[in-house]
């Protein structure tokens, strides 16, 4: 037996055994659950971008914001099923508006309020108030019989999403309906409902990589419901870490344009990104809040 025919033997069996590896990973079932410690910290860092533009036969306005903020959720309470009470609190806050050429306005939550410009004073007010308090569930947003999210009035931490039910594989989807409120007119109001799917796209390292769609869920004729909609409908890609049970990571963004929304002959489109990411765990410095 030469050391030839040896070699080719052992790398048909390498082939095996490395398409046997790919095949199991493939079928792996994993149960996506938040997993809430007592007096967990979690720091999250976020920037969100939109740019927003009115174009007419008269010309078109660009309007700018940015707001960067560092939150803190603190477990407040946890049951014997992991679900959690959480508070949250704002560490650092930033925002900034812009409009086409002109100077942008700043707010910062350091400055002075004798500092504060005028358009910021009610968001700065905001920040003084007591702290919000959220119920938060291991197995994520919860999910009414029909489908739809149901968030309580009191809202819910930003980096909650619903969870599948059951174990899912790579590949595997899962989908919740949201409802979006919409002014038709002077006292008027209708509900939108829009269709979010979510997709278990991969794990490594046991880290989940999970991408999602949003979609109206009915067809809308009438541009000014639709521009309302503009920021509704992101695709997303959230990193879950499976053992530790956290979201790591959260990135959304749109690009949506709609016609006759300010008229006839008028086009309003918005472009916008939300990034947000888990803090390393430090002594966070809060605001009064």
């Amino acid at each position: 037996m030469n050391s030839r025919y040896i070699f080719q033997q052992f790398l048909h069996l390498s082939l095996v055994v490395l398409a046997c590896c790919q095949t199991c990973l493939a079928e792996q079932a994993y149960l996506i659950r938040f997993k809430f410690q007592p007096n967990e910290m979690l720091r999250y860092q976020s920037s969100q971008t939109v740019v927003q533009t009115a174009a007419a036969a008269s010309g078109q306005k660009v309007d700018s914001t940015k707001v960067d903020q560092t939150r803190v959720f603190t477990v407040q309470e946890l049951d014997q099923e992991g679900n959690a009470v959480v508070s949250m609190q704002f560490e650092h806050v930033r925002m900034e508006m812009k409009s086409d050429s002109g100077e942008p306005e700043v707010f910062d939550s350091k400055m002075p309020e004798s500092q504060v410009p005028n358009k910021f004073r009610h968001a700065a007010s905001k920040l003084k108030g007591a702290a919000p308090r959220y119920t938060l569930n291991c197995t994520g947003t919860p999910v009414s019989e029909l489908g739809f999210e149901a968030v309580d009035e009191a809202g819910q931490a930003s980096f909650m999403m619903p969870l599948p039910a059951q174990e899912v594989k790579v590949g595997d989807a899962w989908k919740t309906h949201i409802r979006v409120t919409t002014r038709i007119a002077e006292g008027v109001k209708r509900e939108i409902p829009l269709l979010r799917t979510y997709r278990l796209e991969s794990v490594q390292d046991n880290i989940a990589t999970i991408t999602f769609a949003t979609s109206c869920g009915t067809e809308i004729k009438s541009p000014s419901v639709k521009a309302q909609l503009l920021q509704a409908t992101p695709l997303g890609t959230v990193t879950f870490d499976l053992e530790k049970g956290t979201v790591l990571s959260r990135k959304l963004k749109f690009d949506k344009s709609v016609l006759g929304a300010l008229g006839p002959n008028t086009l309003l489109s918005a472009v916008g990104t939300i990034n947000e990411e888990l803090l390393p765990e430090a002594e966070p410095a809060v605001t009064a809040r």
